[in-house]
């Protein structure tokens, strides 16, 4: 077994383990090494020439207590069936941890599917969030809802929550684009609330009922957002916010970190973490 970091010609193979072992569309999957594959961060396991397991970064910046820190966001840790079982994650993980530190990112962060995956490796868990649900009986204020993407007005209401919560990525006009053609792959749509001309929160979801992001700056933003995003879903609907949000929910973290070098703490109560492949 072979392991060293991905060259060019290894994308059709990376390509498919990724659309296998993820069940992604082969639009999104395309979309992925097309737009946001890094090789340079990214590492594979090799029986002869085939793929047998891999691992992904990608580099971006989290704000935690007030300072913006470079971070490593490990996604695509995938390894086929008739290779697991051997180490091959951990080599890799291993492998990827060690090449962030050297490469001066302050961590490595991921949404882990099973933990005990990554405890092992050090990683812990952060930034608390709720689950919040819609619920069509309450009682809203008075919003004013447009369905038209509007980029600065959605950007304003991100940019006030980075400033109160740690662990978000850092986003311009750019990266929101890009992360919305993320979304679109899955035909998102987008809904933002206004208060007086001022946009008080946003949701991206899809008819199946998926929310990608809800982000609003009071709690009567949020529910109202969730329920209208309900009623043209035609069901209820769950979504990720942050804990302080002002409604109830079911508490859950929504990443898990490995910090280099003590370069900052991250609060488990104090965070929420908005990870877009």
């Amino acid at each position: 077994m072979i392991i060293r970091r991905l060259e060019a010609k290894d994308l059709p193979q990376a390509e498919a383990v990724w659309r296998d072992i993820f069940e992604e569309a082969p639009a999104f999957a395309a979309y992925y090494f097309d737009q946001r594959f890094c090789p340079e961060h990214a590492f594979g396991a090799f029986d002869g020439e085939r793929l047998a397991a891999m691992a992904h970064g990608r580099p971006t910046e989290i704000r935690v207590e007030g300072e913006m820190h470079p971070a490593l966001l490990v996604a695509g840790v995938a390894t086929l069936p008739d290779y697991r079982r051997q180490g091959l994650m951990h080599q890799l993980m291993r492998l990827l941890i060690d090449h962030a530190e050297n490469s001066g990112f302050s961590c490595c962060y991921l949404h882990p599917v099973t933990e005990s995956l990554y405890t092992s490796l050090g990683f812990r868990n952060g930034a608390d969030i709720l689950f919040i649900q819609s619920d069509e009986s309450r009682a809203h204020e008075p919003f004013i809802s447009a369905e038209q993407f509007q980029a600065n007005d959605m950007l304003a209401v991100y940019h006030a929550l980075q400033q109160t919560h740690d662990g978000m990525e850092a986003r311009d006009e750019a990266e929101l684009l890009t992360v919305f053609r993320d979304y679109a792959i899955d035909h998102a749509k987008v809904m933002i609330a206004y208060r007086d001309d001022r946009p008080m929160g946003y949701i991206i979801y899809c008819e199946d009922g998926l929310v990608y992001e809800l982000m609003a700056l009071d709690a009567s933003a949020y529910a109202f957002l969730i329920d209208e995003a309900a009623k043209r879903v035609g069901h209820e609907i769950k979504a990720m916010v942050p804990i302080d949000c002002g409604l109830e929910g079911e508490r859950h973290y929504s990443m898990q970190y490995l910090v280099f070098h003590d370069a900052f703490r991250l609060p488990l109560n104090n965070g929420f973490c908005r990870l877009a492949y």
